[in-house]
């Protein structure tokens, strides 16, 4: 055998190895190569809808290919997150999870169809989320103390709406009444265009959603915003005020992140999270998030896991006290 051919033999399991190990660096530096689909588990219009629409158009710009929005909306999540991991983990299926599906949703649904911790990988966190409680314009509370003595005067006939149960905006109103001592009646929808409609047909007392999902109502007149879910009021409706001056202590803040299922390629978490701190970094990307009462963090996948496991730990103890029977 020739030295050429035994340098050949030698070389070539190495040079095999060393492809292997820098493979995925490759695939990650040349993602994407085609189309990525964009899971949202609401419905169009809804708060995770608009930010979702914002962030993709972002990465479409970025990445030379299209972010295509898919809406599947319906069961807390469920949907949305079984069609995420019913997909190739490739990188090329993505979903926009609110909080709740990944916090919220293990604690109020029955039976559920997979394990948050073990079949979802963290990849970036979008946004904060604050909640506004908005009533139809033609209710005689004028404001979130008269609505509490309205609705304690009138226990069970006040209605609101909100996505369907387990939510954030379904468990922080469920929250603000065991708070409030008010007992409310809850309208489940998919989405919030269908409950502001409700809203402004006098056909619903109140609807809960995002600021991006509201201020148009708001803005018509159409919907009188009597408080937000914070401690503190928020820049884009610094006349209303916060539950947390009425309640001391009451806050219920939503946020959205994108994930991905368990098998998704490390490279392709880093390099997409990257992306989308470079995305929510931008100063124009950052005042139009704030102009719709989202506000971005720049988290590492591992710092997003982090606050994954913390809200499940500080949400599931508050749901187990209210006394919420999963459905």
């Amino acid at each position: 055998m020739s030295a050429f051919n035994r340098l050949g033999r030698c070389v070539a399991p190495a040079f095999m190895v060393a492809a292997a190990l820098t493979a995925p660096a490759v695939f990650a530096a040349d993602f994407p190569q085609r189309p990525v689909k964009v899971i949202v588990g609401a419905a169009a219009g809804s708060s995770g809808d608009v930010l979702g629409r914002i962030v993709s158009d972002q990465l479409t710009s970025m990445w030379k290919q299209q972010a295509v929005i898919e809406n599947r909306p319906g069961a807390g999540g469920v949907i949305a997150i079984q069609a995420l991991l019913n997909a190739p983990q490739d990188g090329y299926t993505l979903m926009v999870s609110a909080g709740s599906y990944l916090v919220i949703t293990p604690f109020t649904q029955k039976n559920m169809p997979y394990d948050v911790e073990r079949d979802i990988t963290p990849i970036a966190y979008l946004a904060e989320v604050p909640l506004v409680f908005g009533l139809r314009s033609s209710h005689p509370a004028k404001s979130l103390k008269e609505f509490i003595a309205f609705a304690r005067a009138n226990p069970g006939k006040v209605s609101y709406g909100a996505n369907t149960p387990g939510t954030f905006p379904h468990m922080a109103t469920y929250y603000l009444g065991t708070q409030a001592g008010i007992d409310m009646t809850y309208v489940p929808y998919k989405g919030s265009a269908a409950a502001i409609q409700d809203v402004m047909g006098d056909r619903l007392d109140m609807v809960v959603e995002g600021v991006s999902a509201l201020i148009g109502a708001i803005k018509g007149g159409t919907l009188r915003p009597i408080a937000v879910s914070t401690v503190r009021r928020l820049p884009p409706l610094p006349d209303v005020p916060a539950a947390g001056e009425l309640i001391p202590g009451y806050s219920a803040v939503g946020f959205f992140s994108l994930i991905g299922g368990a098998k998704l390629p490390e490279a392709i978490v880093k390099s997409v999270n990257e992306d989308v701190r470079q995305v929510l970094a931008r100063p124009d990307v950052v005042a139009k998030l704030g102009d719709l009462g989202n506000y971005p963090q720049l988290l590492s996948p591992s710092e997003l896991a982090a606050t994954l496991r913390r809200e499940r730990e500080i949400w599931g103890p508050v749901i187990k006290r209210m006394g919420f029977a999963p459905q």
